[in-house]
């Protein structure tokens, strides 16, 4: 980033300020252009600038409890919010619970590990919530979404990991953060631009958390039709496999025996319209581009749009909520293959395997990678891809997609792997209503926001909005709102179009 410096040369007394380091990395320098800073520590309550968490030790673990135990990993780099999956969240025994529970605007931020990532609590329903000793619970004297925004800025990284070491552990790191700047407005109207800026970050917040309803919703749309109502009169029975079923399936390294996955496709194929397959669907079924050197020489990639490079969507860069997190762009000489609006990007490979995207607008020049398995309907509708891709994302959800897999390291579906997977024949009215979660592109509300109106706007827009369309105004806000705060870093006015 261009506000660090690194040194050519060093005093002793600078050697003997970093307790004798000569960790290169140790010595750069953050500087910005802006005068109007102040800590992070004058930002916080001076009697309790912050809560530390605690460590009940996995011996108070539960399967199931009515009190949580929030983890570092539940904090990620790419959200705003807390990361549920997995085992980011444990259930444990309420005689170690400590603590009032979290609260909604709750900034909660690591310590160590990860060092600086940050989320911010939405909603009510964390009172029974506590968090790891590797977490702080911060208590602004601020706006805190206007901390927030700075928070997850890169600067603020930058800062951090210019006053601690590499590899630093929770010993090393202690309170350095409080010692981070961040910066103000520095005009005549500074309160309207934090507020601005404030408005900005909790409208970003608040998509984020439409995103999520809505993938729950799908999910949810799918449990309900392949419910009890909608199942044919008959009985699952779990059987040890035979010798016939293992040689047509011709693996043993498969969960696709187990009573559970059994289960849960006994309900697909025993609903009563029926199930297919991805063939008989009329769906083309390929691998990604190969964009090895060997196969289509040297290239260029780049965070920032260019207009002449392809938008990749790797599988990598594909949201456990069916969301791209980041579009990236590559730069080639080659003729590469595109996909098409309507195409579904499944990540095949790793731990991240299931995750799925549906390009719901024109594609774009938009091109994927190897480690995805693209389905392309043939007929080109949207709507039979949309809900494809949402019932792929609804198998890894219930652990199919996981059970298929084959391999370590989180393993690996081959193309050939989809024959065992079953499509059930939704109604086409029953496909377009769980293709409008994910695809609705509703007009705005017709009256102007304004400052003071900018989020109900926002809030009432989202109601009507599919995921696609809420992470396409999401990526806007985000950049609108990054494009202010390098403003205020430069000391640079800021114009408020809302007021």
């Amino acid at each position: 980033m261009r506000y660090e410096t690194v040194p050519t040369e060093i005093t002793l007394s600078d050697i003997e300020s970093k307790e004798a380091s000569w960790s290169p990395s140790m010595y750069r320098h953050v500087t910005l252009p802006t005068s109007a800073t102040k800590r992070v520590e004058e930002l916080l309550e001076v009697d309790r600038p912050y809560d530390k968490g605690v460590e009940p030790g996995s011996v108070w673990y539960m399967r199931r409890s009515s009190y949580n135990f929030i983890r570092t990993k539940a904090i990620q780099e790419y959200s705003c919010l807390i990361y549920p999956k997995g085992d980011a969240i444990i259930p444990i025994n309420g005689r170690v619970f400590e603590g009032s529970g979290l609260l909604d605007k709750d900034i909660l931020m690591i310590k160590d590990s990860n060092v600086g990532e940050c989320v911010i609590i939405i909603g009510h329903n964390w009172q029974n919530y506590m968090f790891s000793a590797g977490i702080v619970r911060l208590h602004p004297i601020i706006n805190p979404y206007y901390l927030f925004s700075f928070l997850k800025h890169p600067l603020f990284k930058l800062q951090l990991l210019a006053l601690i070491a590499r590899g630093t552990t929770i010993t090393h790191a202690r309170d350095l953060w409080l010692n981070c700047y961040i910066p103000f407005p520095n005009q005549e109207n500074s309160d309207l631009v934090i507020k601005y800026v404030s408005v900005l970050m909790e409208a970003i917040v608040q998509k984020e958390v439409a995103i999520r309803e809505r993938n729950s919703s799908i999910d949810r749309a799918f449990e309900l039709e392949l419910g009890t109502n909608q199942q044919l009169d008959k009985t699952f029975f779990f059987s040890m496999p035979t010798i016939k079923e293992i040689q047509e399936l011709g693996r043993l390294d498969t969960g696709m025996y187990s009573v559970d996955y059994k289960d849960k496709l006994f309900r697909i194929i025993n609903y009563k319209y029926g199930y297919t397959n991805y063939v008989e669907l009329g769906f083309d079924v390929i691998r990604g581009q190969n964009l090895q050197i060997s196969n289509i020489g040297e290239s260029i990639y780049s965070d920032v749009y260019k207009s002449d490079f392809y938008r990749l969507v790797a599988p990598t860069d594909i949201s456990e909520y069916r969301t791209v997190r980041q579009f990236r762009y590559l730069g080639s000489s080659k003729k590469l293959s595109l996909l098409k609006q309507g195409d579904v990007i499944f990540g095949a490979e790793g731990f991240g395997k299931g995750r799925v995207v549906i390009l719901a607008d024109e594609a774009q020049n938009t091109i994927s990678n190897i480690h995805g398995i693209i389905f392309h309907p043939q007929d080109e509708n949207i709507i039979k891809g949309i809900f494809l891709g949402c019932f792929l994302g609804y198998l890894r959800a219930i652990g199919l997609v996981d059970a298929i897999a084959a391999g370590g390291s989180g393993g690996s579906l081959a193309i050939s792997y989809f024959h065992h997977v079953p499509f059930p024949k939704f109604p086409e009215d029953k496909q377009r209503e769980i293709a409008q979660l994910y695809h609705n592109p509703a007009l705005p509300p017709t009256d102007t926001p304004t400052i003071d109106t900018f989020l109900d706007w926002h809030s009432l827009w989202n109601k009507e909005l599919g995921i696609w369309e809420l992470d396409r105004e999401m990526k806007a806000l985000q950049q609108t709102l990054a494009d202010v705060q390098d403003r205020i870093i430069e000391g640079k006015r800021v114009d408020v179009p809302l007021n």
